[in-house]
């Protein structure tokens, strides 16, 4: 996995540019906090999810009554 860099557009006029065929890519494993952010987001979405079900059992039951 990898999120690739925009693309760079060269200057007027510029002569003999040389475009690098490589993966110009940053890898995600060089990115810091990448994977603690991703398991973050889906313990709080765990989370949600689980408040929504309990509140869809037992509070909104309660409240149509």
């Amino acid at each position: 996995m990898s999120l690739a860099p925009p693309q760079q557009i060269p200057k007027r006029g510029s002569r003999g540019v040389v475009l690098d065929t490589g993966d110009a890519a940053i890898p995600l494993d060089r990115v810091p906090y990448f994977i603690s952010d991703l398991r973050r987001l889906g313990i709080t979405g765990g989370v949600m999810l689980a408040l929504l079900v309990v509140a869809a059992v037992t509070i909104i039951p309660q409240v149509v009554k």
